[in-house]
């Protein structure tokens, strides 16, 4: 059927997720996003990113009497009943956000996402490599680790690297001037644009350079090192990718399992290791800087980054708590952890917004009471729901302990 003959009615409707198959992601009978979904005997392809969720460059399929059609279309079609008229009137008729499962064996590329105005200008310039008009900002949540990248280190620490490493002042100056910058950010901002201009500008040097700090981390090799995580991108990457320098000045952060962090928009980071749940407002776009073989775009990441310094502040949340709410500075999405035990049941009263569901872990049903009389749906781990706008409640019944991520538009826009 398609999708403009479709009347949502009040109740969750089951989605089918795509899998995106990024050369960074598991592969293989062990790879979790397969084990996540129950697969018996996963493609040897690599499974990087589970999308849930209405972007249409891999939108999921919304199961509707044996149908499916793609939930971007169902919310364009109906979004009075799909989104609600608060939702529709600050997001248009699109669904605000998009959840994922993200799972990577390898480091993914240095990159930062734009503002609203900065996408709208990269949109319109170069849609081919950024798809949407959006803002990205984004929440990962660890589901076992994460180690990653994530903001710039402060000047003290860029001082004593460049000290530490003389073959870096070709990029970035000399350290004892580093200070005559400025303020901070601004004695960042400079030293950063001079590292990548110099890094374009002198190719023979980035490659001489690059392969001296191989050398100097050779023998320094051990699991988690700086030096180990150098080497391993030198030999993938090659001594002509700048972002093997950059990585020198980004923190190193670490996720423990139910840790979050917020990357907001211009914050350089790097996810290196780990399997998580990432949400973000519907973009897909990315401004990568390197080690990675997808287009790189220098000149739009100076555009786009903030260099002030420091590390995100990690989200711990109450290890025991039945439920957790994920708050972020973000009006596009809010994500809530619900873990009842076997034989719980909760109400969940709707805010009039859209939701989405993912079931990690768990087997139960969801209930409901709406105008087309009541109902149930089995969930299970590796499932998606999404429950339009016009359902006003519905209760989860957990068969045995579960763990429910829901994503719905904070209630602040919709008061």
């Amino acid at each position: 059927m398609d999708a403009k003959h479709l009347a949502l009615e009040a109740r969750p409707y089951r989605l089918h997720n795509p899998i995106q198959p990024y050369a960074w992601g598991e592969r293989g009978p062990t790879a979790f996003i397969p084990r996540l979904l129950g697969a018996d005997n996963p493609p040897d392809a690599p499974a990087a990113e589970l999308w849930v969720g209405a972007h249409p460059s891999a939108p999921s399929l919304l199961e509707w009497n044996g149908e499916t059609l793609p939930l971007h279309e169902v919310v364009s079609r109906r979004p009075d009943a799909a989104l609600g008229p608060r939702v529709q009137r600050a997001f248009g008729s699109r669904l605000p956000f998009l959840f994922k499962i993200l799972s990577a064996a390898e480091p993914l590329s240095i990159q930062a996402h734009p503002d609203k105005t900065q996408a709208e200008a990269l949109h319109a310039r170069d849609p081919e490599h950024y798809p949407d008009a959006n803002h990205k900002p984004e929440i990962a949540i660890a589901l076992e680790s994460l180690r990653a990248l994530a903001g710039f280190k402060p000047l003290s620490r860029w001082i004593e690297i460049v000290r530490a490493f003389p073959e870096l002042q070709d990029f970035t100056g000399d350290p004892a001037r580093l200070e005559g910058y400025g303020p901070e950010e601004e004695a960042i901002r400079r030293a950063f644009t001079r590292l990548l201009q110099t890094a374009r500008e002198r190719l023979d040097l980035l490659q001489r350079t690059t392969q001296s700090l191989a050398s100097r981390f050779s023998g320094r090799r051990d699991p988690d090192s700086l030096a180990d995580l150098y080497l391993s991108l030198y030999e993938k990457y090659g001594a002509e990718d700048v972002g093997l320098l950059v990585l020198l000045f980004l923190n190193r952060l670490e996720l423990q399992a139910g840790e979050a962090v917020f990357l907001d928009a211009g914050l350089p980071h790097a996810y290196l290791k780990g399997n998580i749940v990432e949400c973000m407002a519907n973009s897909d776009n990315v401004v990568r800087l390197g080690l990675t073989p997808k287009y790189k775009d220098v000149d739009a990441l100076l555009e786009i980054l903030r260099f002030r310094p420091g590390t995100p502040p990690i989200l711990t949340p109450d290890p025991a708590a039945r439920r957790t709410v994920y708050s972020v500075p973000c009006p596009d999405f809010e994500v809530q952890r619900l873990r009842p035990d076997g034989g719980d049941e909760e109400t969940l009263s709707r805010p009039g917004g859209p939701e989405v569901l993912f079931v990690a872990q768990g087997a139960g049903e969801i209930a409901w009471d709406g105008s087309g009389g009541a109902g149930r749906l089995e969930y299970r781990r590796g499932r998606g729901f999404f429950v339009p706008a016009i359902l006003p409640a519905y209760r989860l019944r957990a068969a045995e302990p579960s763990d429910v991520f829901l994503v719905r538009v904070p209630l602040e826009l919709q008061a």
